[in-house]
């Protein structure tokens, strides 16, 4: 299946009478799948990773919604591309052109301070393709956004779930896909923790509604910052939890 490939929402005809309902849950459960897709499978190199925490007693804790900055090694300051992780505290920079034979930074901003990690270069034939790691350990886990949950009600079962997160925001607009806050800065869109990486993926939200939602989530970073307002999760009704994988290693810090 081609990762980049949503089905189109359309009423088919069956000897059934399939409702566009049904058609509707459908096209969601191949974008889904397609979000999943999305971050595992690539024909060019891109960094991927996780960052997280662990506890004295050895339990991982994840970083959802931070944003992630990418920067070459010898310009650590200039920035070729900023991510904001998923709900299982993943950063992908899929789409992002890199070097990968050169090193780069990945940084982090806390209340607490300014985390540098330097990914160093892959080997020229390291006979791979696809994502590169680039997981982060930090020392623990403290807030660095605040969050509001939504959970719609009945009244809200045929109203768009773009709309429903544009009104809980105060100040917000909407312009097709695009959720910006009231200074023009946009959101990051989620479906039940993936990001949305792609128009065809994003269309498919323009179709959805209130009565598909076990809720929505609203995050905004602590720490300001001129890429993005926050971000917006859209947790779909029945939609199985992404398995964990535990996280043993990091990228070297400096």
């Amino acid at each position: 299946m081609n990762p980049e490939a949503v089905l189109p929402i359309h009423t088919i005809s069956s000897p059934n009478n399939m409702k566009p309902l049904t058609t509707l849950l459908i096209a969601v459960s191949m974008l889904l799948s397609s979000l999943a897709l999305h971050a595992q499978r690539s024909t060019e190199f891109f960094y991927l990773g996780t960052v997280y925490c662990k506890t004295k007693a050895g339990v991982e804790q994840r970083f959802p919604y931070l944003p992630v900055y990418l920067s070459r090694y010898d310009k650590p300051n200039d920035i070729i591309a900023v991510t904001i992780t998923n709900a299982n505290g993943e950063a992908s920079f899929k789409g992002v052109p890199i070097d990968p034979y050169k090193d780069h930074i990945l940084t982090v901003h806390l209340p607490s301070g300014t985390y540098r990690f330097r990914r160093i270069p892959i080997d020229k034939n390291p006979g791979f393709t696809g994502h590169i790691s680039t997981h982060i350990r930090l020392d623990a886990l403290e807030k660095y956004l605040t969050s509001s949950t939504i959970v719609p009600k009945k009244a809200d079962a045929d109203k768009m779930i773009l709309d429903l997160a544009t009104s809980a925001i105060k100040g917000a607009q909407r312009k097709g896909t695009t959720i910006s806050d009231a200074d023009g800065l946009s959101y990051k869109l989620f479906v039940s923790g993936r990001m949305v990486q792609t128009k065809k993926q994003a269309d498919v939200l323009l179709q959805m509604t209130g009565a598909m939602l076990d809720k929505i989530v609203i995050t905004h970073p602590l720490q300001a910052n001129d890429y993005f307002a926050g971000s917006i999760d859209f947790f779909v009704r029945d939609f199985p939890v992404e398995k964990l994988v535990p996280m043993d290693f990091s990228l070297e810090r400096l």
